[in-house]
């Protein structure tokens, strides 16, 4: 079992103010709002792309809203060989609660270049008003509990060996939790050759669609086993 080492506020604080790496894995419009001075964005729903990037040789902390999703990047990253990474415990909350420094200046942040789309909820919606396949990649019982109108289940580990059952000549909008399975679930068709310019993840998953207000089904109607 691997166990994540946590941070307070500030035992954080005192890392950053000894130039400590700090790393935000949140969605770019949070990044754009508000961070801790001087981290780095790298989204969660990019991670499995840039990777490459988190040094190995030096001490690094991830943040997020709360510290769910850097625990999951800390995680991931420390199955992948990292032994070096801490999860700021509550995530910038916490720190906010507690006084610390934020940097609330505008800044400029985007994406990385993918080969696929990366579309916001709103952008999502016109996809599919004209037309696109909603596909859900999550698992069966997180698909039943809500998931964006029409949306079949294919669930991200299953995808490799049903590809038949995906479209070539449709576009499509990649679904998930919070962009991060389907991301993986893109660069997968990518490589299976399907299209980039047909092929879309939906930014900030069914969270982001639901803080739109936009509405869900939780029934299983469209449910492929």
């Amino acid at each position: 079992m691997i166990t994540i080492a946590a941070v307070s506020p500030q035992q954080a604080q005192e890392l950053h103010a000894q130039g400590v790496h700090f790393i935000d894995v949140r969605e770019v419009e949070e990044f754009a709002q508000v961070r801790i001075p001087g981290a780095q964005l790298i989204p969660l729903s990019e991670l499995d792309l840039r990777f490459g990037e988190i040094p190995q040789d030096r001490p690094v902390v991830l943040y997020c809203r709360s510290g769910n999703r850097s625990g999951q990047a800390v995680a991931w990253l420390m199955a992948q060989g990292w032994d070096n990474l801490s999860n700021l415990h509550g995530g910038i909350m916490a720190w906010y609660q507690h006084g610390l420094s934020l940097d609330t200046a505008p800044v400029a942040a985007a994406y990385a270049t993918t080969g696929y789309q990366q579309l916001a909820p709103d952008e999502a919606a016109a996809w599919l008003a004209r037309g696109a396949l909603a596909v859900d990649v999550r698992e069966p019982p997180e698909y039943a509990l809500g998931h964006v109108p029409e949306a079949i289940n294919l669930p991200l580990g299953s995808i490799a060996t049903r590809l038949a059952e995906l479209p070539t000549d449709r576009e499509m909008v990649l679904v998930c939790n919070t962009g991060n399975r389907s991301s993986l679930a893109a660069q997968l068709l990518l490589r299976e050759g399907y299209d980039g310019a047909r092929v879309a993840n939906l930014e900030g998953g069914t969270s982001a669609w639901r803080t739109q207000g936009r509405p869900v089904e939780m029934a299983l109607m469209h449910l492929r086993p």
